[in-house]
């Protein structure tokens, strides 16, 4: 039969005592049984199934790139954005760009062409597995999962605004993320990959930015986005020595440095990093080499201006590690910032480490210490523990200033 226009559902009858079938614009690929042969049956089934599905029928159904333009981004009072505010939900701006990133960079190309009300479980379910980055390699697992977490927040809009009753993004499960445990790389191996002695360390990072970026990691424990944004302008000096700055990140689902670091909006805008001596004689070489200045990145791709993606400095970490026989599975470059946290726990106050690795507070899946490790943390404290026990029912008297007056009375 053919399709009536201007009708949301059209029939089909394959043999005479066959029952008649029902297709709906709405659901696209899929015939439903009425139960009836009878016609008019068959039409009142129709009609119920769209009351039911909340479909208007007299209402223009948008693309998806049409209804969700701006989604996170807009301030509107009809708009995500209020609507968590609303409900008192403290979100960073970094979340409803990142979320707005993944709808034009993944959702859109697939689906954007799509009728809101087109949109089927079945169809996410086969795209989510196969989804690639802009460089044509597969994302990660956890970046698969984001991605649907945005998918989930627009349908659940569509969902309320009456297009339809259902969410198909909610009917799609998670994919299981085999995410291998971070483990610092063990000292013996940090004095090895970072010698006191400057061209040593050249060598062995194949390079003069090589070096001075990955003994900005070990320094500062910052993830890479934080150090692939730094400039010239992000470095500071005391009498005491150099620092960086952090204020702001490369973001890898924006394609773009965004002026935030992880933890604004939640904690602190921007922060700091000491650079030992070594580094920042190699830094300041650096800067003198490139003739760099102001506002200029201070590490770039070899052979063009842009930063530098994760894939690449992760690649070559990994590299560095198997030329000296350290490579094991699972180990990457953020494996350095469990090293820092590890060795820094105990030598500072919890909440200045907490700062500088960009934490709300501290993380115990980032605290690899051993028991040999806690000997040290005592043995470094040993003679402050003894001269305590020996102060112990030595020190003045502390009474109240009411006290002293009475007696002096």
């Amino acid at each position: 039969m053919r399709k009536p226009e201007n009708r949301p559902y059209y029939f089909r009858k394959r043999a005479v005592k066959k029952n008649i079938e029902v297709r709906f614009a709405h659901i696209p690929g899929r015939w439903f049984s009425t139960g009836t042969s009878n016609m008019a049956e068959a039409v009142l089934f129709a009609e119920e199934r769209m009351r039911n599905d909340y479909v208007d029928t007299k209402r223009e159904i948008p693309t998806l790139r049409e209804y969700a333009r701006d989604f996170f981004l807009r301030t509107d009072p009809d708009s995500i954005q209020m609507a968590d505010k609303r409900y008192k939900k403290d979100r960073a701006p970094r979340y409803y760009e990142n979320h707005q990133a993944r709808l034009e960079h993944f959702i859109f190309p697939r689906f954007g062409e799509y009728l809101v009300t087109a949109i089927s479980s079945k169809t996410i379910r086969s795209w989510l597995p196969e989804i690639v980055l802009k460089n044509g390699k597969p994302a990660a697992d956890n970046t698969k999962n984001k991605v649907l977490d945005a998918f989930r927040i627009v349908m659940d809009s569509v969902r309320e605004d009456g297009y339809r009753n259902d969410n198909p993004a909610r009917d799609v499960t998670k994919i299981y993320a085999d995410i291998k445990e971070r483990v610092p790389v063990p000292p013996e191996q940090l004095m090895v990959l970072f010698p006191e002695d400057t061209e040593e360390r050249i060598r062995i990072w194949h390079g003069l930015m090589w070096a001075v970026y990955f003994s900005i990691a070990y320094d500062t424990g910052w993830r890479h986005g934080e150090i692939a944004a730094l400039r010239v302008s992000d470095v500071w000096v005391t009498q005491k020595g150099y620092y960086v700055t952090a204020a702001r990140t490369l973001n890898h689902e924006a394609y773009r440095i965004i002026d935030r670091v992880k933890t604004s909006g939640k904690g602190l805008e921007r922060r700091s990093g000491l650079l030992y001596d070594d580094t920042a004689e190699l830094l300041l070489r650096y800067i003198n080499e490139r003739k760099l200045s102001g506002d200029d990145l201070l590490f770039t791709g070899p052979r063009n201006e842009k930063p530098l993606w994760s894939e690449t400095t992760n690649r070559h970490f990994k590299m560095v590690m198997r030329e000296h026989g350290f490579y094991h599975e699972g180990l990457v470059q953020y494996c350095l910032r469990h090293s820092y946290e590890t060795d820094r726990r105990g030598d500072m106050p919890d909440s200045i480490l907490a700062v500088s690795m960009g934490h709300t507070k501290l993380r115990d899946d980032y605290d690899h210490r051993t028991e040999k490790d806690m000997i040290r943390l005592l043995d470094r404290n040993r003679d402050s523990f003894f001269e305590n026990r020996r102060r112990r029912g030595q020190d003045d008297e502390v009474i109240s200033l009411d006290k002293l007056r009475r007696d002096k009375a």
